[in-house]
């Protein structure tokens, strides 16, 4: 809990991917996974830090922050906002998460050789 206590400790979550799979439109991090609370995993992660500040506040009688850093996809990035400021942050400050769009590069090859998602059209990856 030092490092906590110090604010050297930060949360990264990767939350590019849509629900496609689980079969809804929205990102996953929105899911409710189907527990009784029908808590999000969004959620989920917010009380997560929320507990940690707790416990290191109390057990080394300072205040302290973990940041949370969102790394989103385009498709992701502003459904996961809204979803954020409509559940009021999860009760965390909202200069202390901070949300991020994953970029889009060329894609190559094991050569360095520049992959053709169709004749014309550079393939893109996440970088």
């Amino acid at each position: 809990f030092h490092e906590i206590s110090e604010n050297r400790v930060a949360v990264l979550l990767l939350a590019g991917g849509q629900g496609t799979r689980l079969g809804v439109p929205y990102p996953k991090g929105m899911y409710d996974v189907g527990l009784p609370s029908g808590k999000t995993l969004y959620q989920i992660q917010a009380e997560r830090i929320r507990k940690v500040q707790q416990l290191a506040e109390e057990r080394l009688g300072k205040k302290c922050v973990v940041p949370w850093y969102i790394m989103t996809s385009e498709f992701t990035l502003e459904p996961t906002r809204k979803f954020f400021a409509q559940h009021n942050y999860f009760d965390l400050v909202k200069s202390n998460i901070v949300m991020f769009e994953q970029q889009m590069l060329p894609a190559v090859d094991f050569n360095g050789k520049i992959i053709l998602e169709q004749k014309g059209k550079i393939a893109m990856a996440p970088g």
